[in-house]
Parts: C-alpha cells; structure tokens; sequence
C-alpha cells in the first residue's frame, strides 16, 4: 500500500470517528435532557408524597381529636339509632366490606324515585 492510500484511509476513518463523536455528543445532548425532565418530574413527586403524607398525619391526629372528644361523651354507646339510620350503617358496613360487589342489579325505577326533580 502506498503513503498516498495510507493517507486516504486514515483521512476516511478520521472523518468517521470525527461523525462517530457528533452522533455521540448529539446522543447524550438528548439524554441529558430526557435525565433533566425525569429529574424535574421526580423533584415534583416527592413534593406530592411529602404534601400527600402531612395531609396523612393532619387527618390522623383530626380522627384521634374527634374519636377523643366523643369518647368524653358519657352514655354515647347506649343511645338507641333509629332503624332507618341502623339500616345504613349496615349498609354501608357491607359495602366496604365488599358487599356490593356480590348484588350488581341496579333498580332503575327506584334510583329514579329516590332522585330529586330539577
């Protein structure tokens, strides 16, 4: 092989690597950018959590306060519910309990009665 061909390869495999390192740099150009917007988004969740988990103990100690200040209320458990309002307590036990899963038939006619006219 001759200097002249040397020369014309080295000048190809220099523009290569010369392409090589801008698609390179364009790349992590890119993926710093994609890292900054994930970085950004993670700073906003842990705003969420952080926001989420004083909104958390607020609540707690508001429940204690009031369970504590019903609890000050002598003869509270001895009072009778009325059979309407003890129908929907259980009611509404069974359907946190899951109950309501079990019965998926809707009264169409009834929820009608039961809404107010506009």
């Amino acid at each position: 092989m001759s200097v002249v061909d040397t020369v014309k390869m080295l000048e190809l495999r220099t523009k290569k690597a010369a392409g090589l390192i801008a698609m390179l740099r364009k790349e992590k150009a890119e993926l710093q950018e994609k890292f900054d917007l994930v970085h950004a988004h993670n700073a906003e969740l842990e705003e969420y959590v952080e926001s989420f988990t004083s909104s958390t103990k607020l609540l707690e100690e508001s429940i204690a306060n009031a369970m504590e200040n019903l609890s000050t209320i002598e003869g509270l458990d001895d009072v009778q519910l009325l059979d309407d309002a003890e129908l929907e307590l259980e009611a509404a036990d069974g359907f946190t309990s899951g109950d309501a899963f079990a019965n998926e038939e809707v009264d169409l006619d009834a929820l009608l009665e039961d809404s107010p006219s506009l």
